[in-house]
């Protein structure tokens, strides 16, 4: 029936005191049974990318929640930047009638490639550090010239671009560079290009400043640093150093902790734990005895014991991650043993509850100077170091904290002593190291 004659037949209805649900075989159109969602889907969804949503409904209006907002049906949107797992759920409202919802979780996939990035410094034993904004700063290293180097970088993942903003004090290698809560970056030890460089310094990124921020108590080669939740700065260990000191903002100044570590900790891991203590896992020492992990709490000042499974006692060049649910994942590294240095590929797993450390599966193959970074998907990922058969490894793997491990896509090149950093749209920066014969590898590499 044409429109004309559905309007002439409706009018006759209501002169009866009759009404007329629909023209055109009856029953009603979309949306006069209230607000109703008949589709809500994506298209493909890749780490670092936007994904595309489309909603069908009847009915009402939509409104897709979180950040997207009122939209139409049938017409497509744009979700922001995926860095992983994001749940998105749609709302279509009408007055006076129940509102319909329908969920889609996105879970973006990574390409399992790597980009190279022009521009990037050729350096090794640098350190670098994921800055409140998303950019990385990348601060000294061996750089080709005769002495260390004093250089501080700026990588901006929005242009890709490379850029030097400033210059240390002195030139460091095997430093630590850790992120304050106001953003600064704190430089501290490392074998330094000036005899009188045992100070710290304190980086601005966003203009390249560096100012002294203290001495510390013992020279720090090799150690360990993490930001505590009060605002100072734990240095845990170094060649040949069984003592750990506290960093003050306030006050610029170190002070040396009276307790001492089970023993010496050379390139230990310190891992800031949920309720503010930390746990030190491994590190070389040549000593006859060596605890694996033991818990630092910064309100006491003081060392707890960890329990560790046997003939562990003696990791170092591992990772360390801290899972959301507050437990550890300690993975990779090597053990010393009669015969030299053996990598690893066992995974353990710390429970702060229990303060213990017990085995959680095994990587893909084992990895010493092993680095890698916790993504938003669940998984650590990790990128190169050294395998029973390579000095510098092209290899890269996943591991899923439960157990499970997969290899990656392998690098262009194998590196050692490298620099893997997370940004905030969940590809990871690849910077530096060692190739298989001891020279830096040049550039960078953007895993996606």
């Amino acid at each position: 029936m044409d429109k004309k004659a559905c309007t002439r037949r409706a009018a006759l209805l209501a002169g009866l005191g009759w009404s007329l649900a629909g023209c055109g075989g009856g029953g009603g159109s979309p949306g006069d049974d209230g607000p109703a969602v008949q589709r809500l889907d994506a298209g493909e969804a890749r780490v670092g990318e936007a994904a595309q949503i489309t909603a069908v409904f009847s009915g009402g209006q939509g409104r897709i929640e979180p950040d997207l907002g009122p939209v139409q049906s049938g017409v497509p949107v744009r979700t922001p930047v995926l860095a992983g797992p994001r749940r998105y759920t749609l709302v279509v409202e009408a007055a006076g009638r129940p509102s319909a919802r329908r969920e889609l979780e996105l879970r973006p996939a990574y390409r399992d490639h790597y980009v190279a990035l022009e521009g990037a410094p050729t350096v090794q034993y640098h350190a670098a550090v994921a800055l409140a904004d998303g950019g990385v700063l990348v601060v000294g290293g061996s750089r080709g010239l005769s002495a260390p180097s004093e250089a501080i970088d700026r990588f901006d993942p929005a242009t890709r671009g490379w850029r030097r903003i400033g210059s240390l004090y002195t030139g460091r290698t095997n430093h630590t560079a850790t992120r304050l809560a106001d953003g600064r970056v704190l430089v501290v030890g490392g074998s330094v290009g000036l005899a009188s460089g045992g100070f710290a310094e304190l980086v601005d990124p966003a203009t390249g400043s560096a100012e002294p921020a203290g001495w510390t108590a013992r020279p720090r080669l090799r150690h360990a640093t993490v930001a505590l939740t009060d605002g100072r700065v734990l240095v845990v260990g170094g060649l040949q150093s069984d003592s750990v000191e506290l960093w003050d903002p306030a006050t610029r100044r170190f002070r040396l902790v009276a307790d001492r570590m089970a023993n010496a900790r050379e390139f230990p891991t310190a891992t800031l734990l949920a309720d503010g203590r930390v746990l030190i896992v491994g590190g070389d020492h040549a000593g006859p005895a060596q605890r694996l992990a033991e818990v630092f709490d910064p309100a006491t000042e003081s060392f707890d014991r960890v329990l560790s499974p046997l003939n562990e006692e003696r990791r170092a060049m591992h990772e360390a991650h801290r899972l959301p649910d507050g437990r550890v994942l300690v993975l990779g590294g090597e053990l010393r043993g009669e015969a030299g240095y053996e990598p690893l590929d066992s995974v353990l797993v710390f429970d702060p509850a229990a303060r213990t450390l017990a085995p959680q599966g095994r990587l893909d193959q084992a990895r010493s100077l092993v680095r890698g970074a916790m993504l938003p998907d669940g998984q650590v990922r990790l990128f190169g170091g050294q395998t029973g058969a390579e000095a510098s490894a092209r290899s890269a793997s996943a591991y899923a904290p439960g157990g499970t491990a997969a290899a990656l896509a392998a690098m262009p090149a194998g590196r050692a002593w490298h620099t893997v950093t997370a940004l905030p749209d969940g590809r990871v920066l690849i910077l530096g190291g060692d190739a298989e014969d001891g020279a830096a590898v040049p550039g960078a590499l953007l895993y996606e």
